[in-house]
Order: structure tokens, then sequence, then C-alpha cells
């Protein structure tokens, strides 16, 4: 079992909610993610799996995932909402497209080290951090 299942079931338990196969098996196709994802393209790959996992089960699930911090939301200035596994990532970025929505990972390792310097300054410890920036990429301008 992942560390990251541990962690969802610990907070399931603390939350008095129960821990079904179904929520297991959810939050481990998450967890084995590495990218962005959309819940109705999401709901795809899960049912490819198991079919008779409701709609309604996976956004509750994902709503259990947002509040136990182990994923993260993502929202463009259109409304257009993305998911993403944040139980590896401590620092993270993003770079938005304001036109088309496109969605660009952002890994600078000075970027990470100045953050990391400045809050050491401060005497500021960080638990988790997300940076989006908006514009428009290089198809839109």
């Amino acid at each position: 079992m992942s560390q990251a299942l541990q962690k969802f079931e610990t907070f399931l338990q603390g939350t008095n909610s129960r821990i079904t196969s179904q929520k297991k098996e959810i939050a481990e196709l998450i967890f084995k993610t590495k990218d962005h994802f959309e819940v109705e393209d999401f709901i795809e790959i899960v049912r490819k799996k198991h079919k008779t996992i409701s709609r309604a089960t996976l956004y509750r699930t994902i709503k259990q995932l947002l509040d136990a911090g182990l994923i993260q939301k993502i929202r463009t200035r259109e409304g257009k909402i993305f998911y993403e596994q944040s139980s590896s990532q401590k620092q993270h970025a993003h770079i938005i497209c304001n036109q088309c929505g496109e969605l660009y990972e952002l890994k600078n390792k000075k970027m990470d080290e100045f953050i990391q310097t400045y809050c050491d300054e401060i005497d500021f410890k960080p638990e988790y951090q997300s940076l989006h920036i908006y514009g428009l990429c290089k198809k839109c301008k």
C-alpha cells in the first residue's frame, strides 16, 4: 500500500468516513497519474477498470482527496478545472493560457532554491506551495 493511500485511509478514519474498495481504487489510480486530469476524462479511465464505479462516487472521492490535501485543484480563468496528485510534490508551479486553457508545468531549480532561501530568511516552514502564472501561450498571442 502506498504512503499516499495510507494517508487517505487515516484521513477517512478521522472523519468517520467509510473506506470502500472503490475509494481505494480511485485514489490509487489518481496517485499513479502523473499528469493533470479533468474528472470527465478520468471517469473513462476508472470505468475501464471498474464499470460499477459511479460518477458520484468519483466526485465524492475527489472531494475527500482534496480535503485530505492529497490532490490539488487548478482552475483556469475560463473555469476549466484540472486536478493533480500532490502527495509527492511540495513545490509546484503552472503557467496557464488565458485563451486556450493550455497548462504547462513549471519546474525550475533556481526558482525552487530562491523560494526556499527566502522562507529560511524569514524563518518560515512551507508545507505546500502552488504558483499559477496566467497569460497567453505562443499559439494564442
